[in-house]
């Protein structure tokens, strides 16, 4: 949570904040935690799902890195991370940037096709 975050800024001395989307309460959860980083002069940085990561750390002031991983989720979306040069490049599509192949997400971790 923003509070965890908070607290963690205020008694530690980090060079750079990680929030992930999918655990810090979402989108607005991110950008919550990149203000705070800003106003603490930190950096913020990415964790967990990189494709949906790049365009929130490119839209900040304070960005930082992008973590980039060798995750089976670029599998299942249909444009998954490009870097040039050793940089990200965030997605120009509408939304998250990020587009699932759900078929192949319902075949590989369900065992079925629940959207037949």
């Amino acid at each position: 949570t923003i509070h965890k975050f908070e607290l963690a800024l205020s008694l530690s001395k980090l060079a750079l904040i990680q929030p992930d989307v999918s655990n810090c309460g979402g989108i607005t959860g991110w950008l919550n935690v990149a203000r705070t980083a800003h106003e603490h002069g930190l950096p913020v940085s990415s964790h967990g799902m990189q494709e949906l990561h790049v365009g929130l750390v490119a839209g900040q002031q304070n960005q930082g890195w992008v973590e980039a991983h060798s995750s089976p989720i670029d599998l299942y979306t249909r444009r998954p991370l490009v870097l040039t040069e050793g940089r990200a490049v965030a997605s120009d599509a509408p939304g998250t940037g990020v587009d699932f192949v759900w078929k192949m997400l319902d075949e590989n971790c369900t065992g079925k096709d629940m959207h037949e």
